[in-house]
């Protein structure tokens, strides 16, 4: 039997403005890391408060575990820091980033992989992740070029969350009891 509670039209918006905000890195790269820095952390803020709305109201449904609502605080912490401390935040961003961004690509990885027979658009996890584990490294090992592979990270993220916004109610009940 199939969930059909309608669409998650937030998650699907938040999703495409992370694509818009990557896109404007990626055709603009000379902003400032301080201006990067306050404009990644609210759109941190907005993905973690989306991605926590997600989980209290899909959790049972899509079987979400704890590790998505700890994503969710990550990126709201994350997110508050950058937009409380600008200037602080772009001095160390690239690097911060870089492991954040990091780890989130492995999570994305193993979940797509893990969930792959049951989770809709598992293909766009497992796509967002590899490209965020590679635009990790890339914010450790060339932080001058910070701008262009966050614009690629956001843009990857963006795409993830637009498609679980259309896809995720509709996943299956069996996810919920394969846990």
């Amino acid at each position: 039997m199939d969930i059909k509670p309608g669409r998650n039209w937030a998650l699907f918006a938040a999703g495409i403005a992370l694509i818009i905000i990557g896109f404007i890195l990626l055709m603009v790269p000379g902003l400032t890391l301080v201006t990067i820095a306050i404009l990644a952390g609210c759109m941190f803020v907005a993905a973690g408060i989306v991605d926590g709305w997600a989980f209290f109201r899909y959790r049972k449904s899509a079987g979400l575990s704890a590790w998505a609502l700890a994503y969710a605080a990550c990126d709201l912490i994350l997110g508050v820091l950058f937009i409380a401390h600008p200037v602080a935040s772009a001095v160390v961003i690239p690097w911060v980033m870089g492991i954040f961004v990091i780890a989130y690509g492995v999570f994305g990885i193993v979940a797509s992989v893990r969930l792959r027979e049951v989770l809709p658009g598992w293909g766009w996890v497992l796509f967002s992740g590899i490209v965020s584990v590679l635009c990790g490294f890339a914010f450790i090992i060339a932080p001058g070029s910070f701008a262009l592979f966050l614009g690629l990270f956001l843009m990857a993220r963006g795409a993830q969350m637009a498609v679980y916004g259309v896809t995720l109610p509709q996943a299956p009940t069996r996810f919920a009891h394969n846990h």
